[in-house]
């Protein structure tokens, strides 16, 4: 599937391609000297030889979480500086957490990688927030670059994130939502929320549409 340009705007691009395993929404951001991917798919590779995406000065990649569809592309990937949560790098390492081994492969992320905690970070020409919601898994986030959040499996437009699956947790994924909700109380309705599946939405539209944040949980 092309990627699909989804934003641009005072030099920044931001493009989204649907990779396997899993149908992920493997996003790929541009500005300047730097490019960042979130989650990267099998196939990502072939995107950024299109691009010239290795030609960039400083190259990074973002993990919402560790499961195996949103860090399958790593094993493609050259000289990129991988960051991923305190919480959930242990996973980068453990088939059973990872989930790997459902797809018949044993994933162990070997590369260099960078601890994120919550706060704000600079990479290369960009800038963003980084917000623990965990549920989905211990260390799952949101990263906020201002007009656009990636909300990898935390939420979705009309539903979240499964938390059957193993170190899910329901409570905390209400606790999350709660705590989620208030912290785009005061942000425009026309921030864009790209999630890790499915489609992209905007803020107004994920509060109308998306019930199980509407109502805490309680449908």
């Amino acid at each position: 599937m092309e990627a699909d340009l989804i934003y641009n705007k005072n030099g920044i691009e931001i493009f989204r391609e649907v990779l396997p395993p899993l149908e992920v929404n493997t996003y790929i951001i541009t500005y300047k000297n730097t490019i960042i991917i979130v989650d990267p798919g099998i196939g990502i590779n072939e995107k950024l030889n299109e691009i010239d995406g290795y030609n960039y000065e400083y190259k990074g990649v973002i993990l919402t979480h560790f499961h195996y569809d949103h860090i399958a592309g790593l094993k493609e990937l050259k000289d990129f500086q991988v960051m991923i949560s305190q919480k959930d790098k242990p996973g980068l390492r453990d088939k059973s957490l990872n989930l790997s081994f459902m797809f018949e492969e044993n994933f162990e992320v070997k590369l260099n990688v960078e601890e994120l905690y919550e706060g704000y970070y600079n990479y290369g020409d960009l800038k963003f927030l980084i917000k623990y919601f965990p549920g989905h898994t211990p260390g799952s986030v949101i990263c906020d670059f201002g007009e656009v959040i990636f909300t990898g499996d935390f939420i979705f437009s009309n539903t979240i994130g499964r938390t059957d699956l193993p170190l899910g947790d329901y409570k905390k994924m209400l606790k999350s939502l709660k705590i989620f909700k208030k912290y785009i109380e005061g942000k425009d309705d026309h921030v864009l929320v790209l999630p890790g599946h499915m489609g992209i939405s905007n803020l107004k539209e994920l509060k109308e549409k998306n019930t199980i944040l509407k109502y805490g949980g309680k449908l």
